[in-house]
Formats: structure tokens, sequence, C-alpha cells
């Protein structure tokens, strides 16, 4: 077979565009909301791992919370099970829909009502 050179900047065009996907894959998705309660260790530890410049603190309020999710793509957090229930019902009300809900341990405080969840737009 014979390589011209033609053939092989298609083939480097090809291969760069593949290369290419995952990164503006990355870059696209969205960065989500975290919600987080300052008064639990175990929520301040997980905003702080979320590299996000986007986050709601419970303890300033749950009603200003309610109130400052607008139209997010993508709302995670570590919240009570209390405050969890009442956000939800506010993200669903703007088509946000539940893509991850677990019971998570709380080792640092010692609370067992702790619930780490993700919503999504879809």
């Amino acid at each position: 077979m014979r390589v011209s050179r033609r053939s092989m900047l298609k083939g480097s065009a090809l291969a760069g565009a593949v290369a290419a996907t995952p990164a503006v894959a990355a870059m696209a998705s969205p960065v989500p909301l975290v919600v987080f309660d300052s008064r639990i260790p175990e929520s301040v530890a997980f905003a702080a791992a979320k590299d996000t410049q986007r986050a709601i603190d419970l303890a300033l309020g749950a009603a200003d919370a309610a109130r400052a999710i607008k139209f997010p793509q993508v709302v995670t957090g570590l919240t009570r099970w209390s405050d969890w229930t009442a956000l939800r019902g506010v993200m669903e009300a703007q088509g946000l829909r539940l893509s991850e809900e677990i019971r998570a341990a709380a080792p640092l405080s010692g609370r067992t009502h702790l619930f780490l969840w993700t919503m999504t737009a879809r």
C-alpha cells in the first residue's frame, strides 16, 4: 500500500479529532451547583472537594437556598434528609430529576441521616 502526503494529513486530522472529543465533552459538561450545610463537618468537606464556585450553604437558611436555585443543569449535595426533601420539590418543579441518592455514613459528626444526592436536567 502506498502512503501519500494527503492520506497522512487526513489520518492525522482524524486522529486529532478523536483525541480532542473527550476533552471537548469534559469542557461542555456543566459545573454542578453544590448544596452543603456548614454546621456539618462532612458536608463542608464534601463542598470543599467539589471544584466549583457555585455553592449554597443551608446554614444561612433553607428558604434562601431554595430561592437561590434557579434553573441549574446539575445540583449535588450532602445534606440532612429534611433539607434534601424540601429542596427536592423545588428542583423537580424546575425540571430537574433525581440521578443519585445515597444514605451516607458520617464518621466525623456521628450523624447517620446525611444523604448524598444529585439532580440533573433532562
